[in-house]
């Protein structure tokens, strides 16, 4: 695969995707299918990895937003709806590919997270971001525009209503300590530690069970618009899936025998 905007790597279990589009990573039409091509074949090698990093070659900015010069392109033309639409839509399926992936995706922040930069960060599983000079923030207010990708969407079902609207009503962009404080990051490390940390904390899912976490990130992704009910019933569904794999059959024997148990099974969804 040909890539422009984008470069992929596997480090063992482990597979990176560094953004480098300078000046800023801007999200335009082009990496963002650039991105999706790229996640899908992620997909496709399932079978390979147990982990996904997201980072950015870049020093200071993870992705700033939208590419401007696209925008500046849509607003001279004649179709600047169609167009706008066009992107968000793409960009919104390619961000839910993203958090659709069957393992666990981290978000490495080493600077600027604005717009659809940070509504990529949400679809992750978790997001951990260097102290410094970089923001995070959904800023679209500015410009009289509303976060189109997942933002008004993401953001309050991770830390409530209350703050989402404070944060984006107000513009607010938050740097690594307050974002930390009200959980739009998990983690906060030093610029120059941040990937060892990322990697480091990617490799202690290398020997776990690919399957069950694959059951339980669906489980709790789409649990989140059950009711407890539904909730409950889709965990009983992943509970029969996993009754059903070789790795289940190996944890109880290993549990038994009292020993680390060898997992093998791929990662591949199933609630």
């Amino acid at each position: 695969m040909s890539l422009k905007f984008l470069e992929v790597e596997k480090r063992d279990t482990t597979a990176v995707i560094w953004f480098n589009a300078p000046p800023a990573n801007g999200l335009n039409l082009d990496l963002v299918e650039e991105l999706a091509n790229v996640v899908e074949d992620l997909r496709n090698k399932a079978n390979t990895i147990r982990f996904l990093v997201l980072a950015s070659r870049l020093n200071g900015v993870f992705i700033a937003g939208a590419d401007i010069k696209m925008i500046k392109r849509y607003m001279e033309g004649q179709n600047l709806v169609d167009d706008m639409i066009h992107f968000n839509t793409r960009l919104q399926q390619t961000i839910n590919q993203v958090e659709d992936l069957p393992f666990p995706v981290i978000a490495a922040i080493n600077g600027h997270a604005m717009g659809g930069g940070l509504e990529l960060a949400l679809a992750c599983d978790f997001r951990f971001m260097a102290k410094g000079r970089g923001r995070v923030g959904l800023p679209e207010l500015n410009l009289g525009l509303l976060p189109g990708a997942g933002g008004t969407q993401r953001l309050s079902r991770l830390i409530g209503r209350s703050r989402a609207k404070d944060i984006i009503y107000n513009r607010r962009l938050l740097d690594a300590a307050d974002a930390l404080i009200i959980g739009v990051i998990d983690r906060v490390y030093e610029p120059e530690s941040l990937m060892d940390r990322c990697l480091s904390y990617a490799e202690e899912f290398k020997n776990q069970a690919g399957v069950a976490i694959s059951v339980v990130k669906e489980c709790i992704n789409k649990g989140l618009e059950l009711s407890l009910k539904d909730g409950l019933a889709l965990e009983m569904k992943g509970v029969e899936t996993l009754l059903n794999t070789a790795d289940a059959r190996e944890g109880v024997k290993a549990f038994l025998e009292k020993r680390k148990p060898l997992f093998a099974g791929a990662p591949s969804g199933g609630c």
